[in-house]
């Protein structure tokens, strides 16, 4: 709907753009570009089956193991204290047609456990390349505050500012969804997305995928401090607003886009 928007990587199908991706490939090798991609597969969660890698032949073969989209990979995103990292955002939906969307005020940021790097052996080391680690492996919980306030202290940013291009970006991906896919719209249905956004270098947000019905223990298990009002979210009360926005058209603790 909305063409290759800034806030996406270019990404394809391999069930049915796989020459699209051999030609982008060939194009990038020819003008030496970086050609580094990460493979996901769409009917999964949790990072399961997904690979790091700069061969076309991996990625081609990586198909037989289920159906998967390419996408560009972020060779240089924002890090905190050397690490990647990515966060996630909650979103509501009300309604598609008109869009009436909202952002929860709980958000939480999801750190790689080993130093970033682009040596070509870390593409197989999952803690240097991944965020996901609260499913067995070595997992550092962090409070959204504290993390704000160290990325601002490291990087002399403000993060409203951030914020707010994570709104429009968030915005911008349930417009084009609206666009594409109007049968989405029930008036008798209400969802809830986890939308998962990376920084790049330059402190641009870049959607990276939208999870329906999304994993919120961290939501109900820490007490954080919304970003703007500074009031304190209890984590026992998330899905109270959760279900009061959807459902009663209460605006607690989140904010419409």
């Amino acid at each position: 709907a909305h063409g290759s928007p800034e806030w996406l990587q270019p990404t394809y199908n391999l069930e049915t753009h796989l020459p699209q991706l051999i030609g982008d490939y060939y194009v990038r090798k020819r003008d030496g570009l970086n050609n580094l991609w990460i493979l996901k597969p769409w009917n999964m969660a949790r990072t399961i089956d997904t690979s790091v890698t700069d061969d076309l032949s991996a990625v081609i073969r990586l198909m037989e193991t289920g159906p998967k989209i390419c996408q560009k990979y972020i060779e240089f995103p924002a890090l905190f204290q050397g690490r990647k990292f990515d966060l996630r955002y909650i979103v509501l939906v009300r309604s598609m047609d008109p869009l009436e969307i909202f952002l929860s005020d709980v958000f939480w940021v999801r750190l790689a456990n080993n130093p970033y790097s682009l040596d070509k052996h870390s593409f197989f080391e999952y803690e240097t390349h991944f965020t996901v680690m609260n499913y067995g492996r070595r997992f550092n919980h962090m409070n959204t505050p504290d993390f704000v306030r160290g990325f601002e202290a490291e990087h002399q940013v403000k993060w409203l500012e951030i914020h707010q291009r994570v709104k429009n970006t968030i915005r911008s991906v349930f417009e084009a969804a609206a666009v594409a896919h109007p049968e989405m719209h029930s008036s008798k249905s209400r969802a809830m997305y986890g939308v998962d956004i990376m920084l790049d270098s330059s402190f641009q947000p870049k959607l990276l995928e939208v999870t329906y019905c999304p994993d919120c223990t961290r939501a109900c298990k820490y007490d954080t401090e919304a970003l703007v009002t500074g009031e304190v979210v209890k984590g026992a009360d998330f899905f109270n607003y959760v279900f009061g926005c959807l459902f009663l058209n209460k605006t607690a603790h989140v904010t419409p886009l």
